[in-house]
């Protein structure tokens, strides 16, 4: 699967690498983000290097494309995210494994990712449809998504087993692609309130 960044004025998601390993644990280490019964973030290095193999076994096999969630001023690892659930033939993806670094959370990090995620996604891809889901006990991720735009189509109950032994229903949200004008034009507003001018990079390689 080809590789590129998606560059906004302050986010930059580049390629996730082997070497990014310690800059995930600091960033998973950040106000205890790894501290969450929702989400497996990767706090040690074993659990990091670990992490990223089999982000990039994905990738290869065309099942997923994972990025470092970086900042644009100064290249510092502050989360990570991916496009997963890839189907080129029914032009549809998911986007998931989002987390983000303690500091950085409820800031313009979160908006503008998803902005490039999902532009992206429907207007360089040709996607018709991304879906995002998430636990249905977590309420600031579904509160993120939701702001996002996306509709809620229901609950998958006991979609996975968490680490704890709990089983975990999920909350499917949609995006298509006859919603995107408005999702896009809501997504800016948002961004414009908070100083940032939309704009996206692709960059190759």
């Amino acid at each position: 699967m080809s590789q590129y960044s998606l560059i906004g004025n302050l986010v930059v998601l580049r390629p996730l690498a082997r070497e990014d390993a310690a800059a995930l644990v600091a960033a998973a280490r950040d106000q205890d983000a790894w501290r969450t019964l929702y989400t497996q973030i990767p706090a040690e290095p074993a659990a990091a290097e670990a992490y990223i193999e089999a982000a990039l076994r994905a990738r290869d096999m065309g099942e997923s494309m994972p990025f470092a969630t970086t900042l644009r001023e100064d290249g510092r690892v502050v989360g990570s995210t991916r496009y997963c659930r890839i189907e080129p033939a029914h032009r549809k993806r998911e986007i998931g494994y989002t987390w983000i670094g303690g500091s950085w959370q409820r800031t313009f990090v979160n908006t503008e990712a998803k902005y490039l995620m999902l532009r992206h996604a429907f207007e360089g891809l040709g996607c018709q449809r991304v879906q995002l889901q998430t636990d249905e006990l977590n309420q600031q991720s579904r509160r993120a998504i939701e702001r996002l735009g996306a509709r809620l189509e229901g609950i998958l109950r006991n979609d996975r087993i968490m680490p704890d032994g709990r089983r975990r229903h999920s909350a499917m949200y949609s995006i298509v692609d006859e919603e995107w004008p408005r999702v896009r034009a809501g997504l800016e507003a948002a961004m414009r309130r908070r100083g940032l001018e939309p704009a996206m990079e692709v960059a190759e390689g």
